[in-house]
């Protein structure tokens, strides 16, 4: 799972894969604006299958904190 986020992050961003650290911030070290973030977050709801509401992501700032969310949202699914 955190490989197919480090992917998207990277595609996102336009980064290197290896670039994208887990205390990497979205939008200060990879350069994610609010629109970016959007659109990030529905590629993580399709390949995740899981809904991340707004409130909930507009809380997560950096590659960590949506990894570990996503975790337990995945859980809390299964």
């Amino acid at each position: 799972m955190n490989e197919q986020l480090r992917a998207l992050l990277a595609a996102n961003s336009g980064l290197p894969y290896n670039a994208i650290t887990e205390d990497a911030n979205l939008s200060k070290d990879l350069g994610l604006d609010s629109l970016d973030t959007v659109d990030l977050v529905l590629q993580m709801e399709d390949v995740f299958h899981i809904s991340i509401p707004d409130e909930d992501y507009q809380q997560l700032q950096t590659v960590k904190q949506f990894s570990d969310y996503l975790k337990r949202k995945i859980v809390a699914q299964a």
